[in-house]
């Protein structure tokens, strides 16, 4: 598997380029997001990883000009300390995950194993569910897309669903699963309206890149966060 790593700091690259060898991947690297873009349409990589900030073109910006060219490549965000926000930009443009410098071995296994399950999915997968109700606890799979057009219906069906009966929902996101800025904001507004009714909300299954946007958004006040095991 191709992995194109675009940075404008050479220790970046070089760590990048030691880890990725040595779990195998076909590594290349460029110094800047122009260069980084022409050698993409050369190699045609399978994931993409970009720093958010570089002169020039920067990685907002090679992350739509590769959504652009409607690929299946996956693209993973580079962030540096205080560029959380931008990171979570990138979410509405379709970036697969992000890391955060420095980058940690545990941050890293998680994008690359999210990375190598996404390019097995369609592109631009609906927003879906499926409930499922387990004597007093009613379990939630989310797939696809969720952005704040699509927390209504989510609501409309746990309320539906709720009963009596039962005082947890445990929401399990998938390998399809992605968020928009406006999907983070929503299924806090979502889940703070059932903390009302006194019922314990649970989100599994999430990369630990992903715990970390929850995290800073606040959904970690209001809601218990389950990280993803990830295979030895």
């Amino acid at each position: 598997m191709k992995i194109l790593v675009i940075d404008d700091e050479k220790p970046t690259l070089s760590m990048f380029n030691l880890f990725l060898t040595a779990y195998g991947y076909d590594v290349s690297v460029a110094r800047d997001g122009e260069k980084g873009l022409d050698m993409f349409k050369e190699i045609s990589p399978d994931i993409v990883f970009t720093d958010i900030k570089m002169p020039g073109i920067d990685g907002l910006e090679v992350l739509r000009r590769i959504r652009n060219q409607d690929t299946d490549t996956q693209v993973i965000i580079i962030t540096g300390h205080g560029d959380m926000e931008k990171a979570v930009e990138a979410l509405d443009l379709d970036a697969s995950d992000f890391i955060n410098k420095p980058v940690e071995r545990k941050a890293l296994n998680s994008a690359l194993a999210r990375a190598e399950k996404r390019r097995q999915l369609p592109r631009n997968m609906p927003f879906e569910f499926r409930s499922l109700q387990k004597n007093d606890f009613l379990q939630i799979t989310l797939t696809g897309k969720l952005s704040g057009q699509k927390t209504p219906d989510l609501l409309k069906k746990i309320q539906e669903n709720v009963q009596e009966t039962i005082n947890e929902v445990h929401m399990i996101t998938d390998d399809g699963f992605s968020i928009t800025r406006s999907g983070i904001s929503a299924l806090m507004t979502l889940i703070q309206k059932l903390r009302q009714t006194h019922i314990k909300i649970s989100i599994e299954n999430l990369s630990y890149n992903y715990i970390r946007v929850f995290q800073m958004a606040g959904m970690d006040k209001i809601a218990t966060l389950v990280e993803e095991v990830l295979p030895d």
